[in-house]
């Protein structure tokens, strides 16, 4: 292995961007030998060093205490470094283990989803469902992702936990009577028995219609579960919601985006 090395050559050895370099140089971090020229000049140590800091990064550690042990190395030193090392280790792992759970419900979600029949009107029991809402006075169609997303970060541990296939919107009653289908209630993220909850929807008998496409038929589509509920001899008992089960966070294609509309029914 060479001893020397510019900083353009060590640069290009790591990946990195030579100001990269310069900015270790600054937090006393490499300890470059600079010639009459003007250049850097990067020993064998600097090299050690770099394989260091970049390991230690990619984990997180900030660079005031990577230059802290780097100033007092010895053994007892860089087993106690290897200690705090391997904390780190485990937590990337229980993070990245995580991941792969959450990567794989969205996988099965998306599958589960993919041959769903649309347009036709089923009946099913559930149970009562917690969840966290976001209610305003008024709340348009085009406002529903912004204010997900607000409520989102408002219960991020919970809803990191739930995953986003829980969340929807409950369609403004009063608005319906004069056929406007672009107002609603509130938002909501369905949350579990022991998680945090503002309000639930209720238990009871629900009539469920799936449907693909954006969301401008959606009065077209409550005609359909609405009739589909008189043909049941079913009553309205609230008004629909909808569960965004494919959405924008999955295609940018709106006619792969699939929604599901409920509604508590009652024995006519």
């Amino acid at each position: 292995m060479r001893d020397l090395y510019q900083i353009h050559e060590l640069a290009k050895l790591f990946g990195l961007h030579p100001d990269t370099l310069r900015y270790y140089e600054e937090k006393g971090l490499l300890h470059p030998e600079r010639r009459e020229n003007g250049y850097r000049v990067y020993h064998i140590q600097d090299i050690c060093a770099l394989n260091i800091i970049r390991a230690q990064r990619e984990l997180g550690v900030p660079v005031e205490e990577i230059g802290a042990y780097l100033d007092r190395r010895s053994v007892a030193e860089t087993l106690s470094f290897l200690d705090r090392q391997e904390e780190l280790l485990e937590r990337k792992m229980a993070e990245l283990m995580e991941m792969r759970g959450e990567n794989r419900d969205r996988r099965a979600r998306l599958l589960r989803y993919q041959d769903v029949e649309t347009e036709v009107v089923t009946c099913r029991t559930m149970p009562e469902r917690p969840c966290v809402i976001l209610q305003e006075d008024v709340i348009l169609e085009k406002e529903i992702d912004f204010l997900l997303k607000k409520l989102e970060k408002r219960h991020s541990n919970t809803i990191k936990i739930m995953g986003k296939q829980t969340m929807g919107a409950l369609l403004d009653r009063k608005s319906m009577r004069p056929g406007d289908y672009k107002h609603f209630s509130f938002v909501f993220f369905l949350t579990g028995p022991d998680q945090e909850r503002d309000t639930v929807l209720p238990a009871g008998e629900y009539a469920s219609l799936f449907y693909r496409g954006s969301y401008e038929h959606l009065e077209e589509h409550c005609q359909t579960l609405f009739r589909g509920v008189a043909a049941l001899g079913l009553e309205l008992d609230g008004a629909p919601l909808e569960l965004y089960r494919i959405d924008a966070h999955d295609t940018d294609l709106e006619e792969e985006y699939l929604t599901e509309l409920q509604v508590k029914v009652k024995r006519a």
